[in-house]
């Protein structure tokens, strides 16, 4: 009966054991984390672009091809 009951403790403290290593394994993987910034990562990007080649008169593009055709204007009023 000692023997039983000894066997059970020792094979209860194992199954323990295990289950924190597991538990800690599933916790120090970065796998998410990395996804995580990859996001981050892509959302910004893509709000860049949103604004650099954003539709509409108040996109960056439409400013400085507007500006640049003003810039050119004054140039030839200048030469002729």
């Amino acid at each position: 009966m000692k023997n039983t009951l000894l066997y059970s403790v020792v094979y209860g403290q194992n199954i323990v054991t295990e289950k924190f290593a597991q538990l800690k394994e599933k916790l120090c993987k970065e796998d998410g984390v990395t996804a995580i910034e990859y996001a981050v990562i892509a959302v910004a990007i893509s709000a860049m672009l949103l604004a650099v080649f954003g539709s509409g008169e108040s996109s960056f593009i439409s400013v400085i091809t507007k500006k640049f055709e003003v810039l050119s204007n004054n140039i030839r009023g200048t030469v002729n």
